[in-house]
């Protein structure tokens, strides 16, 4: 409860501050219709030539599209304004000194309590596509359930996974992955069955980009399966763990900013 309540503080102070320049507001829209567009043209272009694509029709790949989209807006919004720039902010100019003088987790301090308010934008623009994915393909409450308890495990996937790529500045302070890192992201825009076999292997269980959009599509397209829940529920759970369990031997390491 009480990391909820700094969560919505620090929300509301990001909230006052991006209101302050509101400039940025109308560029923000600009540049999330601009990439939104750009992939949903691509699709349209594809689909013009062809009924489905490794298995996925237009609306199916549209709701692909409107999760990806959803869950990229939420990192962009809670997870990337803090973690993107770790290794230079937080360790080569000490700001997660301070961070451990809080009476407060360290690793939610550095993950979580900056936010950029407008990157919400995308999340309401992923919601638009997904209902114009599912408008003649209404789902059924089961996969409806379904998506939402895979959505939540692919954000905790992501936040996971942007925690542990900062934990490597513990090791390396000078060692910058945000570009791969951004560059392995754009993979979740597209279903799995597109990529051949040892990709799909890569994205699935040692990169898992799948569990992002690709998997919580399927199971709101064509229903549950308990074996994926449980699946997606687990690695949600392991990649946490993981990312906790590094960030404190990580901290055992740390022993400054001059260090």
């Amino acid at each position: 409860m009480k990391l909820l309540r700094l969560l919505g503080a620090g929300f509301s102070m990001s909230l006052r501050r991006s209101i302050a320049f509101r400039v940025n507001l109308v560029f923000d829209v600009l540049l999330a219709f601009t990439g939104l567009g750009t992939a949903i043209a691509a699709v349209l272009i594809v689909f013009t030539r062809a009924d489905t694509l490794a298995g996925w029709s237009k609306a199916q790949f549209l709701v692909l599209i409107g999760t990806y989209q959803l869950i990229t807006g939420l990192r962009s919004t809670f997870i990337d304004p803090n973690l993107s720039w770790f290794p230079e902010t937080g360790i080569r100019n000490g700001k997660l000194d301070a961070y451990l003088l809080q009476p407060a987790s360290s690793l939610f301090l550095a993950s979580l309590s900056l936010s950029s308010p407008l990157q919400l934008i995308q999340v309401v623009l992923g919601l638009g596509v997904l209902g114009w994915g599912i408008a003649d393909h209404v789902p059924t409450v089961g996969g409806l359930a379904s998506w939402l308890l895979l959505v939540i495990a692919g954000i905790v996937v992501t936040w996971a996974l942007s925690v542990l790529l900062a934990c490597l500045a513990f090791w390396a302070p000078k060692l910058q992955l945000d570009v791969f890192y951004h560059s392995a992201w754009q993979l979740g825009r597209y279903p799995t069955d597109v990529f051949a076999r040892p990709l799909r292997i890569l994205l699935t269980y040692v990169f898992p980009m799948a569990l992002i959009a690709s998997v919580p599509s399927t199971a709101l397209l064509r229903g549950p399966q308990a074996g994926v829940l449980i699946a997606g529920v687990a690695a949600a759970g392991g990649a946490a763990s993981l990312a906790v369990l590094t960030w404190h031997a990580g901290l055992r390491r740390y022993s400054g900013a001059t260090s």
